[in-house]
């Protein structure tokens, strides 16, 4: 469990070096290595983006993870799981901004509410070319959801510690590439939500950090 002493444990190892590709490789389907490799050209031209991993301790003192469905209209990533977050905007100062800009308009929590922990590893996403920086964030309670429909289909609360489960990790065949192609690819499953690609590389790495 993540308590209020552990944030800052967890604020500190955030600082220093990120095991960044190490721990996404872990959950990054077959295609995906090669993919990265071909791409290392085209991540200099990637649209930013970002996203928040908001985390709350609920009434059973069990510390939960919001991520949400994405609607079926959402292009490439249509109906998979995902965490709050978008495209950054000229806007935006960076893309912490982003994050919470997007968290709000998303699924209604607002940034006053959330203490930024820090930052993960930037992942390049070859299929929408975005550069995602993926943002730690906390909150004291339990929020309150006001669901942008039109693009996210329902907000899932995902135990922490199911994640680390030994047993959470399983494979299987994806669609992928505009459901053109399959892939196999390893994923978390929670009580029957199937969180892969790039946001289960993402969780990866803030397992590996919480593991240390």
């Amino acid at each position: 469990m993540i308590d209020f002493t552990d944030i800052q444990s967890l604020k500190l190892r955030l600082s220093k070096p990120l095991p960044s590709i190490t721990s996404h490789l872990k959950m990054a389907p077959e295609h995906r290595a090669k993919e990265l490799e071909d791409a290392s050209s085209q991540k200099l031209a990637a649209k930013k983006s970002a996203v928040m991993i908001l985390f709350f301790i609920d009434e059973q003192n069990d510390t939960k993870i919001i991520f949400i469905r994405r609607s079926d209209y959402v292009g490439i990533h249509a109906g998979q799981m995902g965490l709050p977050g978008g495209r950054y905007e000229e806007t935006d100062k960076d893309t912490l901004i982003t994050a919470l800009r997007e968290t709000n308009e998303e699924i209604g929590v607002s940034a006053e509410k959330i203490e930024v922990v820090g930052k993960l590893s930037g992942i390049y996403i070859p299929p929408s070319n975005f550069l995602v920086d993926p943002y730690v964030g906390f909150l004291k309670e339990k929020p309150e959801y006001t669901i942008d429909t039109r693009e996210v289909k329902e907000v899932v609360e995902i135990s922490l510690s199911d994640l680390m489960s030994e047993n959470a990790v399983r494979h299987k065949h994806f669609v992928t590439h505009g459901k053109s192609q399959t892939t196999l690819a390893p994923y978390y499953l929670i009580d029957n939500v199937e969180i892969w690609g790039a946001t289960a590389m993402i969780i990866s790495e803030l397992i590996d950090i919480i593991k240390e």
